[in-house]
């Protein structure tokens, strides 16, 4: 038996799994979708139709932020990209500052 060391590569950026291929963060936001919708439904009187209706957006978002990927990119991390973009920081240059 050898006892030769073995190289692991460390710097691999690789998101852990939890579950049905989804990371924890991405987990979360459908579950927070699903419970934000389960309180709307709970929380608002009248037929199962529009408890339903009202409920939905909150899934819809929960899953679209969880599981759509758009060229690889989760959507949560293209909005992060969106925000980071319009909050950046703009100069206004006037005069020909040659």
């Amino acid at each position: 038996m050898s006892t030769e060391s073995v190289k692991v590569p460390q710097h691999l950026e690789l998101e852990d799994v939890v579950a049905w291929g989804l990371g924890v963060v991405d987990l979360l936001c459908v579950l927070a979708g699903a419970a934000a919708a389960w309180w709307l439904y709970l929380a608002i009187p009248g037929d199962v139709v529009l408890r339903a209706t009202a409920g939905a957006p909150a899934v819809l978002t929960g899953l679209s932020i969880g599981l759509l990927r758009f060229g690889g990119i989760g959507l949560r991390n293209w909005m992060v990209i969106a925000v980071r973009y319009a909050a950046r920081p703009r100069v206004l240059i006037t005069g020909g500052g040659w």
